[in-house]
Formats: structure tokens, sequence, C-alpha cells
């Protein structure tokens, strides 16, 4: 016996087992569908840096890479 609670409205359940609700751990689809829109829309998050830090920090380390590989060309 599996006893929940639904992290979209907080309705509880219980079931015999994961195949008695294919949308576990949400009681229902649409409780399912509501989590995910959320997720694209931003309003849930996994905490971090913002994606725009890593990718300026990768442009600077192909710049400097670029500059040593044309001064070991120019020799």
């Amino acid at each position: 016996m599996i006893q929940g609670r639904c992290p979209t409205c907080s309705k509880t359940f219980t079931i015999d087992s994961l195949a008695d609700l294919p949308s576990f751990p949400f009681c229902t689809d649409r409780c399912r569908l509501i989590d995910l829109g959320r997720w694209i829309d931003g309003v849930h998050a996994i905490p971090g840096r913002a994606a725009d830090d890593d990718s300026s920090e990768s442009d600077q380390g192909e710049s400097q890479s670029r500059s040593v590989d044309d001064q070991d060309g120019s020799t």
C-alpha cells in the first residue's frame, strides 16, 4: 500500500501499486501537466547560476584559446 500527496493540489491518495496510478506522484494527468507547465514557464527551477553566466565564461575561454593559437602560429 502506497500513500502519497499530490505535489500540485495536495490531495492525498492511497494505491496498491504504482501501476494503479500512472501519473504518480501526481493524482491525475491534469496535475502532472500543470506541474510541467510551471517548469516550462520558469516558476519551478533548480537553484544555480544563471545560464547567461555560463555562456559568457565559455565565450571568454574560447577567445583566449584562439589568441594563444594565433600567437603560436606566428612564430
